[in-house]
């Protein structure tokens, strides 16, 4: 939070309101006794002024047009001890005026301006207003607020059996001594319901976001004091999707521990290497999570994946790593190949330099992907993979395989199950030094078992010969598309009918692939629909 600012939270009938320094708790007429217009000025009645003891006098005038306000007037204090306020018509003045005149205080040395102090007049007023300081606070939906009370990092903040807001939830973590009995709901913070505590149960579609920029470093002290306090499982989700940036990665994996339950979505992502140092200097375990949803990785958070201990039986619908730079992945692709769980995934997604640590990862032996793509951001990435043996990286069944430009050639290093079944294989690209190894292979190489769409674009229709496609392959629709003669060089030199493809319904050529169909072995069985079309 920064210099001079806070942040309003409703409450039922009351508001929490959280400064740099302090945190208050306001009755809802109170805080409806102060307004605030468009130019951000604090206003409200002068006899609602709080009385301070070290004011020279009783009198409250406005510095503008020196006159002295009535009880009922609106004025906007100037400064801390309010020597001085603006009335309502000097405000609105000033508002109209084509020259934008500064005033401050005569009499206080740091001399703020007042659009500078009506930053953080709200604060001064209730720290003024204030009359008690809770010691303890049973927090609940429907609860009463009488006055003005201020609560400390000594307030103790007992949560039971309700549903609260992550930016409540957090802040209170941050100002005050938190004690959770029982169990609590965590939800998402939406303005528009006017709440930030709800009964046991509330849920929000939206994701909650758990990210501590602005933090102090006593505020993150206490965050991390509260977290060890909190009982194993005492804390339920209720949001589709939990968001954790920067040093909220560290928050959010030390909470784990004191959650119970599923966690559809997760997506951790940081920049800064101080946000992941903490979390490789202690093992965090996730096991008891279960099955995540969908797992996103993002930029220094990739190095967190190898701290993370996924549940034996864990089942990812999506599983993304994005590692935008070489120093995301330095620590991690010090681990040993195939040591880092992951269990069974739905869909993978390496993107950039994170396709390195694909061999890293270790996949239950049953896993059946639905979609398989890695987007490369440079040929090195993949230099490491290249070097690894043939069929050594285990990614079980594959029904959708997607490979471009370079990462075609990681194809061998695939060990893929013995009796998959592709629901679409792509290959695409347009330069024939990114297949160089792959046409050194023997025949049939490559092992992808049934494919029922199968489509090789540019350069990579000479790799076709190199694939060992299953005995009683069916194959709903064959595509091979080329734009220049130059892409069908390397197959043209194979054996007419030697390249087995099974029984095919549909053949598609593009421009001069059709010179490649006396290449292919088709069943005899086949009803072959053809599709030939040249755009030369």
């Amino acid at each position: 939070m920064g210099t001079g600012t806070t942040q309003t939270l409703k409450l039922g009938n009351a508001f929490l309101i959280f400064t740099e320094r302090d945190f208050f708790l306001v009755p809802g007429r109170e805080y409806k006794r102060m307004q605030q217009n468009e130019e951000e000025y604090v206003c409200l009645e002068r006899k609602y002024l709080p009385v301070v003891a070290n004011r020279d006098t009783e009198r409250v005038i406005c510095i503008v047009c020196h006159e002295e306000a009535a009880p009922e007037d609106l004025v906007s204090p100037l400064c801390r001890q309010m020597h001085f306020v603006l009335c309502r018509v000097c405000v609105e003045y000033l508002e109209k005026g084509t020259n934008k005149r500064e005033v401050f205080c005569p009499f206080c040395k740091d001399k703020k301006r007042d659009r500078i102090y009506q930053k953080e007049i709200r604060a001064v007023l209730f720290s003024l207003m204030s009359r008690k300081t809770f010691l303890y606070l049973n927090m609940k939906p429907d609860m009463e607020v009488e006055t003005v009370t201020r609560l400390t990092r000594e307030t103790k903040v007992v949560l039971s059996n309700i549903a609260i807001s992550d930016v409540l939830f957090f802040r209170l973590l941050s100002k005050t001594a938190v004690e959770i009995k029982n169990r609590i709901y965590l939800v998402c913070h939406e303005n528009s319901l006017g709440r930030c505590i709800g009964e046991l149960g509330w849920r929000t579609k939206e994701r909650i976001n758990i990210c501590f920029n602005g933090y102090t470093s006593q505020e993150m002290k206490q965050v991390y004091e509260n977290i060890k306090t909190i009982p194993r499982k005492s804390i339920q989700i209720g949001a589709k999707e939990v968001r954790a940036k920067g040093d909220g990665i560290c928050v959010l994996l030390k909470l784990l521990d004191c959650v119970d339950g599923y966690i559809p979505d997760l997506s951790l992502e940081s920049s800064k290497n101080k946000h992941i140092e903490e979390i490789n200097e202690t093992e965090i375990n996730m096991g008891w999570i279960g099955k995540i949803g969908r797992l996103v990785l993002t930029g220094r958070a990739v190095e967190a994946l190898s701290r993370l201990k996924l549940h034996q039986e864990s089942m990812m619908k999506v599983f993304v790593l994005d590692a935008y730079t070489l120093g995301h992945i330095t620590e991690i692709l010090k681990t040993e190949n195939n040591s880092i769980w992951v269990g069974k995934v739905k869909k993978l997604l390496l993107k950039k330099h994170a396709i390195q640590i694909l061999p890293k990862l270790k996949f239950h032996e049953e896993n059946e992907m639905e979609e398989f793509v890695l987007e490369l951001g440079d040929p090195y990435d993949i230099t490491e993979i290249l070097k690894a043996e043939n069929n050594s990286i285990w990614v079980g069944r594959v029904n959708r395989l997607e490979l471009e430009d370079y990462t075609v050639e990681i194809l061998p290093k695939l060990r893929i199950h013995g009796e998959n079944v592709v629901e679409e294989f792509n290959l695409d690209l347009y330069c024939q030094k990114q297949i160089t190894e792959l046409l050194k292979m023997e025949k049939n190489g490559i092992w992808v078992g049934k494919v029922k769409r199968l489509g090789l674009i540019g350069h990579a229709v000479n790799i076709l010969p190199k694939l060992r496609i299953h005995e009683e392959n069916v194959m709903e629709l064959l595509e091979l598309w080329t734009r220049h003669p130059e892409h069908i060089t390397e197959i043209l030199k194979t054996e007419n009918n030697s390249i087995w493809v099974g029984k095919v319904n549909r053949l598609s050529f593009r421009n001069c692939a059709v010179e490649i169909l006396p290449k292919l072995r088709i069943h005899e069985e086949s009803e072959i629909e053809r599709e030939i079309k040249d755009f030369t």
